[in-house]
């Protein structure tokens, strides 16, 4: 955790170190070559990964955020790399519209029950986590992946202004128009 009270401060450090399950995330990304970088300036939290190979994925976090929401993004982006399967370069013509969507919310809701674990291996502990961290941790104890997965149709991911499904979908128009891009050029160039 050292490294990590580096970059961060002392307080992450801390609260990793107050949670079982976010330190054993921590040790797995750091085994697995996970490079952890600082984000000045910013509150907010991304990686960039290939589903199933953790190795040499990338986790950035805003310095710009509390320790106690940096530890949750923590939490949230490793589960993203150490569990998650959804791909995002993909070819649409193997998975609808549909599928897609419906696959990465069920990705972000573990993701948030990921979260709310560590809440309340930290809330138990006698950290105070938060109000937002506090209502994801009432929908798990309340209603679990379900109660998360359905208030994730309504919700908006951090830095945006659309719900999860359009965030999804919007990235899956992309990803087509990428594709049908690149097959005009191969065409122009042929």
């Amino acid at each position: 955790m050292e490294k990590l009270a580096k970059q961060f401060g002392s307080k992450l450090a801390e609260l990793v170190n107050a949670s079982p399950t976010l330190s054993r995330d921590v040790r797995a990304l750091r085994k697995a070559g996970v490079r952890i970088r600082r984000l000045n300036g910013v509150c907010r939290a991304y990686s960039r990964s290939e589903p199933g190979r953790p190795q040499g994925a990338l986790l950035c976090i805003g310095a710009g955020c509390s320790p106690m929401m940096q530890a949750h993004y923590l939490a949230h982006e490793a589960y993203h790399i150490l569990v998650g399967k959804t791909r995002l370069v993909f070819d649409p013509r193997r998975i609808s519209r549909r599928r897609f969507i419906g696959a990465a919310l069920r990705e972000e809701a573990r993701c948030i029950l990921h979260e709310a674990r560590v809440s309340k291996e930290l809330h138990d502990a006698g950290y105070p986590i938060g109000s937002p961290n506090y209502s994801y941790l009432v929908d798990y104890l309340s209603g679990g992946y379900r109660e998360v997965r359905r208030r994730l149709e309504h919700e908006f991911p951090s830095g945006e202004v659309i719900p999860y499904p359009e965030y999804y979908g919007q990235m899956y128009d992309r990803r087509v128009q990428e594709i049908a891009q690149r097959r005009r050029a191969q065409r122009k160039g042929a």
